[in-house]
């Protein structure tokens, strides 16, 4: 790996409008045994601001196993009888009920006959090469659906993954042909055109990428903008087999959605990687320099802002190896939202789960045990509600960044204590209009003190987690 240097993000204009995302389709969707109802009003309780769901063909569509199309079956109509949205239609009348906005995640595999091999489909979901224009009239029917409900849209999940798109290239250079890329450049194009024609209000709110950390997600949204691994434009046989002879369309990006994992949902927001094409938290650089090169050489409309669209941290328990710690846990979402806080190019910083699922084999990243252990709150409940991180600058002086959700300007108060003596106020503060803000406090002996926020909202007294003041947080640039 090249040797990475610390840089702090652009903290002069940091992010104090960003919106808070969360994302548990098994709670909201109705496959869990907590009525969605309740979860959704437990959520917009928790300050949430953007509910996140996959909107996935195969699963509206309800004989997805079908190799052939159905006679005057039409993918564009939402109202076909081989369509069921009664989950999703109860996802996003909940969440407008709740005052609560939606980010839709428009997403394939979908049915067989969609995909260009139907017969070599051996099971749902089928990833292999789906066509686009399917695609793209299954985003109308979408578009036309939910049209006026739904705040933003993206484009296929984690299309870096074979887990949701085949055939993928696994080891990127200047000589191979990035075929996950060349397919979703076409499947973003189809999608985005339906939006712009059904839900045109939406037209400039339509993300780019949705892509996992691993899995070499950099060399992939630099191919589908018709750029190589270098960020230079294809040219000749490469341009040619990516898609991109002649004049290349220029693409009207809304934001660049990712999953800034650490691999396994493990390590901390300040773990280094060895692949120079993975984007991490701590890697967001990367992702602003292909920004910013994709608007100078003209493949997107501007520069686009960045989405954290799904993020978090497994726990232990219930995972029961490598995973943080409870108490670390919570502290990692908090430092994680004071990384993102202090990088003005994110706008969305997201909470993947809201209750863990009952299986331990996938991710356990929630702010509650599942369902079958009662559904207890984690520590990382309340540490998510009043995020504190506390940055030592001396012996005397310590920057205090918190916030309080759910949104709006709110009176706090920072609390010291020493030792295992109470908690005394120190100072007073008032939030801007999102809820959050960032001070230096000098106090004797500030660097060696417990701290944490108290805050009443609503009738009661919110407190955050107890801090202690640690080195500043701060992206790597290779």
């Amino acid at each position: 790996m090249a040797t990475a240097a610390l840089i702090a993000p652009g903290a002069a204009s940091a992010g104090k409008n960003q919106l808070s995302i969360i994302q548990d389709d098994r709670e909201l969707l109705g496959s869990a045994r907590q009525d969605p109802a309740t979860s959704m009003a437990e959520i917009a309780n928790l300050g949430v601001d953007v509910v996140r769901t996959n909107i996935i063909f195969h699963k509206i569509y309800m004989t997805p196993s079908d190799r052939r199309r159905p006679a005057g079956f039409n993918a564009a109509d939402p109202n076909s009888p081989k369509y069921d949205w009664s989950r999703t239609d109860r996802l996003v009348q909940l969440a407008n009920a709740n005052g609560l906005r939606i980010l839709g995640t428009i997403t394939g595999p979908g049915p067989h006959f969609t995909t260009r091999s139907p017969r070599a489909c051996r099971g749902v979901p089928c990833t292999k090469n789906p066509k686009p224009a399917d695609f793209g009239k299954f985003a109308a029917a979408v578009a036309r659906r939910y049209r006026g409900k739904i705040d933003y849209y993206s484009i296929w999940n984690e299309p870096n993954l074979e887990q949701w798109l085949t055939p993928q290239q696994k080891r990127p250079g200047l000589r191979k042909v990035q075929t996950e890329a060349v397919l979703y450049r076409k499947l973003f194009i189809a999608g985005y055109n339906s939006i712009a024609r059904f839900d045109p209000a939406r037209r400039n709110k339509v993300m780019f990428g949705e892509v996992a950390s691993i899995s070499e997600p950099l060399a992939m949204l630099n191919a589908a903008l018709c750029l190589d691994v270098n960020g230079d434009k294809f040219r000749g046989r490469q341009a040619k087999r990516h898609g991109c002879a002649g004049k290349v369309k220029k693409l009207n990006i809304g934001g660049f959605a990712v999953h800034p994992y650490n691999f396994g949902a493990y390590g901390t927001p300040q773990s280094r990687v060895q692949s120079r094409y993975s984007l991490p938290i701590a890697y967001m650089p990367r992702l602003h320099k292909l920004i910013d090169r994709a608007k100078k050489l003209g493949r997107i409309t501007r520069r686009a802002p960045i989405l954290s669209t799904e993020f978090g941290f497994q726990s232990r328990p219930p995972e029961r190896r490598f995973a943080p710690s409870l108490a670390q846990q919570a502290r990692y979402i908090n430092e994680s939202d004071k990384l993102f806080y202090d990088d003005p190019r994110v706008t969305m910083v997201s909470q993947y789960e809201l209750a863990d699922p009952p299986e331990l084999d996938v991710f356990n990243t929630g702010l509650r045990f599942a369902d079958t252990k009662g559904r207890r709150a984690k520590p990382s409940y309340e540490a998510y509600r009043v995020p504190i991180v506390v940055t030592k600058l001396s012996s005397k002086k310590v920057e205090v960044y918190g916030q309080v959700r759910p949104g709006g300007s709110a009176s706090v108060q920072i609390q010291a204590a020493k030792g295992r003596g109470p908690f005394r106020r120190v100072r007073s503060v008032r939030t801007s209009g999102r809820g959050m803000f960032k001070v230096a406090v000098s106090r004797n002996g500030a660097a060696r003190l417990r701290w944490r926020l108290a805050s009443a909202r609503g009738g009661s007294l919110l407190t955050s987690r107890v801090a202690k003041a640690g080195r500043k947080l701060r992206y790597y640039r290779d």
